[in-house]
């Protein structure tokens, strides 16, 4: 290309022009943006795939939440059911099901005393000459010192233990029943005090065996323990009210209350030197069943030797329930039934 001449001007190309220069000068086409690769998306209706490096791993649990499994009893056996015989062995023999017999024992004394009156009233009031109406109120009076005392028990059985308050309660209802024929000798109101301290007396039976049966048995066996002492309950009233007409033809009215008087001094030696308040307490229980009761109370705080509970039991709290209300209402109906269904009878 020749050189341009005086006057003329340089043509504008491409190798004049700066960089920077607007592609319209110099007849640049501006070229598109390169293509962004697109990724086909999948439709809304279909769930999308979460991108994972690696697939997860379970978590292990920690060293201190492992717990070892119990034991098995002593001459457990894979072979056949040696393991369901050895453990109905060992519950058989074990010292937890010893408690729950002597549990329903002295529920079976408090049911008996309780009902012999029932059979006695009928020559007493013959003896004294007491109205129908009037012998209502003897056998009433049991009640009268009965209705208070239920509450004022459990709280003695949180402060001091189950052991200890069934020990007094059973020792003051038996001496209540041995004093009945000396007071009625005495004095009718005499007579009618025992029956309301027999009434107080037993008021601490059932709070006594609820606790008991929370500490020496775990969860799995609390049923099964409450049955076998609800069992000596009803126990109780069947020998009463069998063994009372026969006691009394041959050594008179007052034979029944001599002789279940004794009967309850004779338990109370028996619970002491035999029964603690907690397994571990016991000398004689095995390895095994205080391994095999630990592990079934997890909800339950170990009491030590000689621990009282130094709290108030939340009555306002129970009492702001439905389901207490709801017992209380079961048992009220059953406690109104049972004494008409006996006197119809």
């Amino acid at each position: 290309m020749a050189p341009p001449g005086p006057g003329q001007l340089l043509p504008l190309t491409r190798s004049l022009l700066p960089p920077s220069a607007p592609p319209f000068l110099s007849g640049r086409r501006r070229l598109p943006p390169p293509a962004r690769a697109q990724t086909s998306r999948p439709p809304p209706w279909q769930p999308r795939r979460l991108l994972c490096p690696a697939p997860l791993q379970p978590l292990r649990p920690l060293a201190r939440h492992r717990t070892r499994p119990v034991a098995a009893p002593p001459g457990a056996s894979a072979a056949g059911g040696g393991e369901a015989q050895a453990l109905a062995a060992e519950f058989m023999t074990s010292e937890r099901v010893k408690v729950a017999a002597m549990l329903g024992l002295a529920l079976a004394l408090c049911n008996a005393d309780r009902v012999v009156m029932s059979v006695a009233i009928v020559p007493l009031s013959q003896a004294y000459g007491w109205t129908p109406s009037f012998a209502g109120v003897v056998q009433s009076s049991f009640l009268w010192g009965y209705l208070v005392s239920p509450i004022i028990g459990g709280a003695l059985v949180d402060y001091y233990g189950g052991k200890r308050v069934m020990a007094y309660g059973v020792a003051l209802w038996s001496f209540a029943t041995f004093l009945s024929p000396w007071a009625a000798a005495r004095s009718l109101w005499l007579f009618i005090s025992t029956r309301i301290l027999l009434g107080v007396a037993e008021g601490v039976a059932l709070p006594c065996m609820n606790n008991m049966v929370l500490r020496w048995f775990p969860r799995t066996e609390r049923s099964s323990a409450v049955g076998i002492a609800m069992a000596g309950f009803q126990l109780g009233n069947t020998i009463g009210l069998l063994l009372s007409p026969i006691i009394m033809s041959r050594t008179g009215t007052f034979g029944p209350f001599v002789i279940f008087g004794l009967f309850g001094f004779l338990w109370v030696l028996v619970w002491i030197s035999a029964i603690t308040g907690t397994p571990g307490e016991h000398p004689q229980i095995s390895a095994y069943e205080l391994e095999y009761i630990t592990k079934g109370q997890k909800l339950v705080k170990p009491q030590v030797q000689g621990e009282r509970l130094r709290k108030i039991p939340p009555f306002r709290n129970l009492l702001s329930k439905w389901p207490t209300w709801a017992l209380i209402s079961a048992n009220a109906m059953h406690s109104w039934v049972t004494p008409i269904n006996l006197t119809l009878g």
